[in-house]
């Protein structure tokens, strides 16, 4: 569906990443993850094509739409919760219309002419595809959703002014659930979320009949909603298969290869550089030394980088206040 080949990105002199090359099927459900800054929400604005990639390419196919949810930032204004979601369907109201209009000219029409036989074939087609796009579902489709996540039935007649950043990044993704997307990406969509909110949007998504790529610090989120993890590290894109899980998994066994391999290489560098030093100047050992150089310099360094940092808190037992703090009878 969406390809990147070679993709690297830079953010000023600090290159993100390099050398991504990643085919985004139909039917994807990955989790995006790496450490803060590694470049997850720069390489999502690049799939919506709100960033441009400094290396590589990104090809698209015709037709597909994407549906891009940012961490924060987005305010809705002017109409009330449920008509503000009804504007997705901005087109089958336009259906809706035409099917009335069809009706009233249809009973004004002789039915023996031909302009009421045209007429009879158009309202037949837009029904049809009226129904097919479940037009007649909609105001339904607009509540379960609403309701799944959070939204009091009192609260949809309300203006979206009226609603905190939190629940406006609610009505936001709400939005973007009703438009059904070929492809949700989705930057931490649990934020906003209170916990029979997520639980209600992990099921959503185990039906989502498309595609999507999330960002989440929720591991437990993670684990139930993707089955493909990407993972951003060390300015490269590491896939893995499976959920959040099993990533981590694979991830221990991917790095504890890479170390074993960058202690082969090392000794094996020392050698080479044992052997060169001690025999450098000796002519009846130059065409050996010769192989060994070029053997050097023909070495891929593997490079270890260090390990995440981990913040740890301590909070020490603070001493009796000498007051009564509460009492409880």
């Amino acid at each position: 569906m969406i390809q990147l080949q070679g993709a690297g990105k830079r953010f000023g002199h600090k290159l993100l990443f390099e050398n991504c090359d990643w085919l985004i099927t139909p039917k994807e459900r990955t989790g995006l993850v790496g450490a803060n800054g590694t470049g997850k929400s720069t390489l999502l604005k690049i799939l919506c094509g709100m960033e441009t990639l400094d290396y590589g390419t990104i090809s698209f196919p015709k037709g597909i739409r994407l549906g891009y949810l940012p961490q924060d930032g987005l305010a809705l204004k002017g109409r009330t919760v449920f008509a503000e979601c009804m504007t997705v369907f901005a087109g089958l109201r336009e259906m809706e219309q035409e099917l009335e209009t069809l009706h009233h000219s249809l009973a004004d029409l002789d039915p023996n002419s031909a302009e009421y036989s045209a007429v009879a074939d158009r309202l037949h087609h837009i029904d049809s595809e009226f129904r097919n796009r479940d037009g007649y579902a909609i105001e339904a489709q607009v509540g379960a959703v609403l309701d799944g996540l959070g939204f009091r039935k009192e609260d949809w007649g309300r203006l979206t002014d009226e609603f905190s950043g939190g629940w406006q990044m609610r009505l936001a993704l709400a939005k973007l659930l009703l438009e059904k997307p070929n492809l949700l990406l989705l930057d931490e969509p649990t934020n906003h979320l209170d916990l029979e909110a997520r639980n209600w949007l992990e099921q959503y998504l185990a039906n989502y009949p498309f595609g999507y790529v999330l960002i989440s610090h929720d591991r437990y989120f993670l684990d139930t909603t993707v089955n493909r993890t990407v993972e951003l590290w060390n300015k490269r894109a590491y896939f893995y298969s499976g959920n959040y899980d099993k990533y981590l998994l694979q991830k221990t066994e991917r790095k504890a290869q890479m170390e074993a391999a960058y202690k082969n290489q090392r000794d094996r560098i020392e050698q080479l550089e044992a052997f060169i030093n001690r025999f450098r100047a000796q002519a009846t050992k130059a065409k050996q030394v010769q192989s060994r150089i070029k053997e050097l310099e023909k070495i891929e360094r593997i490079e270890i980088p260090p390990d995440e940092q981990t913040i740890h808190f301590s909070f020490p037992q603070p001493k009796p206040s000498g007051r009564i703090v509460a009492e409880f009878k």
